[in-house]
């Protein structure tokens, strides 16, 4: 029995205010075990990094732990959006590759702030969502 995937055209669209939200709780998630990590011992810090960046890239795609995250990352769990496929409605849950791309536009200096604003446009989508042709939705 094949999956039933709503299609995104039933979808609805997540607010900006939503998505800025969701983005400044996944930046705590990324940024406190980095710092804590840097205080205790400057050596940790790499460790940190790497779970910071790692974070950063894949929190759209990472699997279900506990009941939780599955496909959504700590930010978009809480404000109840998750990101979705454009031409299937499925989640990313698992596609790293998608979710990368989904982020790397937010990583280049100067052009990820612009990147960013994408979102107030009346498609709600960053440089990032066109290029994985993805949607951010409500759950």
């Amino acid at each position: 029995m094949q999956p039933v995937y709503n299609t995104p055209s039933t979808q609805v669209k997540a607010d900006p205010g939503q998505r800025f939200v969701a983005a400044l709780i996944d930046g705590f998630v990324a940024y406190i075990p980095f710092l804590i990590l840097t205080f205790v011992s400057y050596r940790l810090a790499m460790i940190g990094w790497i779970f910071l960046l790692g974070y950063q890239l894949t929190k759209d795609a990472l699997p279900e732990v506990g009941g939780f995250l599955g496909g959504q990352s700590v930010g978009k769990k809480i404000m109840n959006i998750k990101v979705i496929k454009e031409d299937t409605g499925q989640s990313i849950l698992g596609d790293y590759g998608t979710a990368i791309v989904r982020q790397v536009s937010l990583m280049i200096p100067l052009f990820g702030i612009v990147d960013a604003f994408m979102v107030l446009g009346d498609d709600r989508k960053r440089f990032g969502d066109k290029w994985a042709k993805t949607i951010v939705v409500k759950a």
